[in-house]
């Protein structure tokens, strides 16, 4: 045996399994186990914001008398729910590390003069498979953090599409009171022309009988133009009245067409980023450091998306606060 022969000890790093068969002589050493996927809590935070997003819009069609979509955002906060929970379980199970502890093997080992063999070549082909591997890792979790991301946007799409409708059926309720306002002046208009050709009739009677009744013409003329001119005054207010009502109606059909646009734009952008981004993420065309800031800038638009959301809402419920003018005394019976 050659004398520059040596022994030494080498630290390797085991689970916890192969320890304990270490222990026992008589059973096989098992491989180590591959660590289990690292899931992460990516997502999680989008999905929470449109759960509180989903209350509050809950909270507030409480108070309504007539809700229709009580039961259909129930169902979307328990799906939201279960998903969370779903992701905390599953990230709570694939936690735990994997224990690693040394062991003392004596080895002889005879020195390698052929300039390398099998074990260099095993050596050098580590490094490169251990980096793939990361990459691979990263870019699932950039893959699974990027679906979250198209999922939580569909369902905040889905419900700006229930707000449309709202606002839908807001604009029509204006309408059938702007028509309503209509047939109040036409009404008001009619009783004007009544109560004018009265006054016209009284006024061309003959002078014996204005001799005659002097006193009673007197007075119920006295009462004709005091009724005229409430009724002018009821007119002129209707008519002021219908001419806001017909201002305010235009300004919102306005802004919700300049909403609808916007949001089918931002829309329609953000879902073709994200299909961009999965591809490259299927193709692997890019590096992982450009990924990353097409997935920041996704986040960014999502944030002024909410932003732009969320003023239009404080807008429309600062329009839709102010109460209505009441109609109140339309019809009133003739002297």
């Amino acid at each position: 045996m050659d004398s520059r022969l040596r022994a030494f000890s080498s630290p390797e790093l085991v689970n916890a399994a192969a320890v304990a068969i270490n222990h026992n002589p008589s059973s096989t050493i098992s491989q180590p186990q591959q660590p289990s996927q690292d899931y992460s809590l990516e997502g999680i935070a989008a999905n929470v914001k449109l759960l509180l997003k989903v209350i509050r819009d809950h909270n507030e069609a409480s108070a309504r008398e007539f809700d229709d979509r009580k039961t259909q955002r129930v169902a979307g906060m328990i799906t939201i729910l279960d998903d969370i929970k779903a992701r905390l379980e599953r990230s709570q199970s694939n936690s735990k590390k994997r224990v690693a502890q040394l062991r003392r093997c004596n080895t002889d080992l005879r020195p390698n003069r052929g300039g390398g063999g099998a074990a260099a070549t095993a050596e050098k082909k580590a490094p490169e498979t251990t980096a793939m591997t990361d990459d691979k890792e990263k870019l699932k979790k950039q893959l699974s953090s990027c679906k979250a991301a198209r999922k939580s946007l569909e369902m905040l799409c889905s419900s700006l599409g229930k707000e449309k409708e709202i606002m839908v059926s807001q604009l029509a309720r204006r309408v059938s009171e702007l028509s309503e306002m209509e047939e109040l002046v036409n009404l008001l208009k009619a009783q004007n022309e009544t109560l004018t050709s009265k006054l016209q009739a009284s006024g061309g009677l003959t002078g014996e009988c204005q001799a005659g009744s002097n006193n009673n013409s007197n007075s119920s003329n006295a009462v004709l133009l005091d009724r005229n001119e409430q009724l002018s005054d009821q007119l002129l207010k209707s008519l002021d009245s219908y001419r806001a009502l017909k201002r305010k109606y235009k300004g919102a059909k306005e802004e919700c067409s300049a909403l609808r646009a916007a949001v089918e734009e931002e829309t329609a952008a953000g879902l073709a980023r994200i299909r961009r981004l999965i591809q490259k993420l299927d193709n692997r065309e890019d590096e992982p450091v450009h990924i990353e800031g097409e997935i920041r800038s996704l986040e960014k638009m999502f944030e002024q998306f909410k932003v732009k959301i969320l003023k239009e809402e404080e807008k429309r419920g600062q329009h839709g606060s102010k109460p209505a003018p009441s109609s109140s005394s339309h019809h009133h019976g003739r002297p």
